[in-house]
């Protein structure tokens, strides 16, 4: 049965809807932990996965992982107030074992968040280049990530991490893959921004082949940092699993396809003026949050509602 999408608002674009069921109807389609190449219901897990880890209320997580089958036991990343980073690692310790990192994405009602999301200037790390905002938030958690991940793995070596965040969440975790010191793991990532050049690229599917990124038609966020014809500079990685305005998905199509897909819905839902507007993805995606009006974010914006995520992703799989 198709899930229906949330509401086109404001608030839908930075908390999820209230009333959303995590993880419904996951004993009918359980997580593949041992999946060696894409994944749909995988997909779908980690998407509502990267979904929960926006709640503020760990027991509230601790709750909806519970229901979910995992592990009673998991570990808020970022418990801090002090720190602005969020997140949480959870386990399934049965046969066979695996985790989930996920990061939260941006919580507008954090300014540390913000200046996280605007802070672009790249930082030369670890032999590649990256963004200092997102380097710089991780680094806040990464004695508490690097625990979580060695006790989970001292109990279960061997057993396979999977990686998950939507939007700034998406970059924390594609930078954790990069840092990552196991032997098994997988990145989810979706409405993920640029976070590195072609080096850190490389150091990330040196790591696992098994890198999937998810972008709802043209998401604003997915356009910026802008791509730099330069040798090192921002770059996506992994293989592009963009969803169109109908909902159908679609591996790494041409820039005219999304082009094609976009310009219509762009058009229907904002006008002709808008075209004008999105030139700039960066400075538009900053005037929107500074001063949201209307009853409804533009289309590109809107589009990067973190609950359409793995609704869409849910719909297509489920699909007929």
């Amino acid at each position: 049965m198709p899930k229906q999408l949330p509401d086109d608002t404001w608030e839908n674009l930075f908390y999820p809807p209230s009333d959303y069921k995590y993880f419904e109807d996951c004993a009918q389609h359980d997580f593949e932990p041992t999946a060696l190449e894409f994944s749909w219901v995988n997909a779908w897990w980690l998407a509502d996965a990267a979904l929960l880890a926006y709640v503020k209320n760990w027991d509230a997580v601790k709750g909806n992982l519970e229901a979910a089958g995992l592990d009673k036991d998991f570990t808020p990343i970022g418990d801090d107030p002090a720190k602005s980073t969020k997140g949480y690692f959870v386990a399934r310790s049965g046969q066979p074992p695996f985790a989930i990192l996920a990061f939260r994405g941006t919580d507008k009602d954090d300014p540390r968040n913000l200046h996280t999301d605007e802070n672009a200037l790249p930082a030369s790390r670890d032999g590649y280049i990256v963004h200092t905002g997102f380097v710089e938030a991780l680094d806040q958690v990464w004695d508490e990530v690097t625990r979580a991940i060695e006790s989970f793995l001292h109990t279960h070596p061997g057993a396979p991490i999977y990686f998950t965040g939507h939007s700034l969440g998406a970059a924390l975790a594609t930078i954790a893959v990069a840092r990552f010191k196991g032997t098994k793991c997988a990145l989810y990532t979706i409405g993920s921004p640029r976070v590195g050049d072609d080096r850190f690229v490389r150091a990330v599917l040196d790591k696992t082949q098994l890198v999937f990124r998810f972008v709802n038609c043209q998401d604003i966020v997915t356009l910026i940092p802008p791509e730099v014809p330069l040798e090192h500079f921002f770059r996506h990685v992994g293989v592009e699993k963009y969803i169109d305005r109908h909902g159908k998905v679609h591996d790494h199509p041409s820039e005219i396809v999304k082009a094609l897909d976009v310009v219509p819905g762009a058009i229907e839902h904002d006008g002709l003026a808008v075209l004008e507007e999105i030139k700039h993805p960066h400075e538009f995606l900053i005037r929107c949050r500074n001063a949201p009006t209307g009853l409804q974010p533009p289309f590109i914006v809107g589009n990067h509602t973190p609950a359409r995520y793995p609704i869409r992703i849910w719909n297509y799989y489920t699909r007929a």
